[in-house]
């Protein structure tokens, strides 16, 4: 068998094994969580940021979410509110960059590029991933993850050196790109969360969302509601002669008729598709002119 074929019977097996378990928890959630990292751009290199999802996100177990990262990336693990593990993974381009920016404030790539992400580098690039960490977890509630404290315990190139306080839990990969409002690239991001954090959170989330449309409709209706609303009341409607309308002059009176003059119908001065009529008769109350509505029609 060829090379080639080999390869590609490999990946089917492969893709077949796979769980990529309920991806459907996980629809928006590369946006929201881009949109609260990227608050950390700005406040680390001082330009704003848009984070943009660079790759699907799927459920993984640890050791293979971080697999592809080893030797070429800078891993931070964090742990969150003490008992949660999660990972913020810069590639070897985005640890460069933040070093650099760290040691002597330029964004541009050393040349000759190394191979690897060094300790130093990681140590340089450490304050841009805890500022995303934080920036994720601490508005978490708008993101649909779970809100708390976060703490860097660890980091490293290598993978199997990270010890997890929960063995065998399975992951949600997030993949992100940045880049500025000029489209300079910063960084590709991977942000790794315990799967069970993101579907509870996100069924809250997914719950409150729905509450919040609610009371925003209850508000909008109690808003109109008590809205104020110009009505303009017609007391007759006859037919004049176009000589008679031509001609008239200030002082004359025009006699409306004795079977109208109490019929008053009322509709608002703006125009509107709304078909509310209001039909009354006019009167007087306590000394002031008052109409009594006899129908309404809508």
């Amino acid at each position: 068998m060829r090379k080639e074929s080999a390869n590609i019977l490999k990946r089917k097996f492969e893709a077949s094994a796979r769980d990529d378990g309920p991806l459907h928890l996980l629809q928006d959630l590369p946006a929201r969580v881009g949109a609260e990292a990227a608050v950390a751009f700005l406040e680390y290199y001082g330009d704003r940021c848009q984070l943009e999802q660079s790759a699907p996100p799927a459920f993984r177990k640890l050791e293979d979410a971080l697999a592809p990262f080893a030797s070429v990336s800078a891993i931070y693990h964090f742990r969150l509110n003490g008992d949660k593990d999660f990972f913020v993974v810069f590639d070897l381009d985005t640890a460069l960059r933040a070093a650099g920016w760290s040691l002597s404030g330029s964004r541009e790539l050393p040349d000759p590029k190394p191979e690897t992400v060094s300790a130093i580098d990681r140590r340089l690039a450490k304050k841009l991933a805890i500022r995303i960490a934080e920036t994720i977890f601490e508005n978490a509630e708008r993101s649909g993850l779970d809100k708390g404290s976060v703490e860097l315990l660890a980091s490293s190139d290598d993978p199997s050196r990270f010890e997890i306080a929960e063995e065998g839990q399975r992951m949600v990969a997030l993949n992100l790109q940045a880049q500025t409002l000029e489209e300079e690239q910063l960084a590709d991001i991977t942000i790794i969360v315990p799967e069970l954090k993101v579907s509870a959170v996100r069924t809250h989330y997914q719950t409150t969302q729905v509450e919040a449309l609610k009371k925003w409709k209850r508000d909008l209706v109690h808003l109109a509601a008590t809205s104020r609303v110009t009505f303009r009341a017609i007391l007759t409607e006859q037919d004049l002669d176009i000589d008679r309308l031509m001609n008239l002059k200030p002082g004359e009176v025009i006699n409306l008729s004795a079977a109208s003059i109490d019929d008053v119908t009322l509709h608002s001065a703006y125009r509107s598709k709304s078909k509310l009529k209001l039909a009354g008769a006019l009167g007087n109350r306590d000394g002031a002119r008052a109409l009594k509505v006899k129908t309404i029609s809508l």
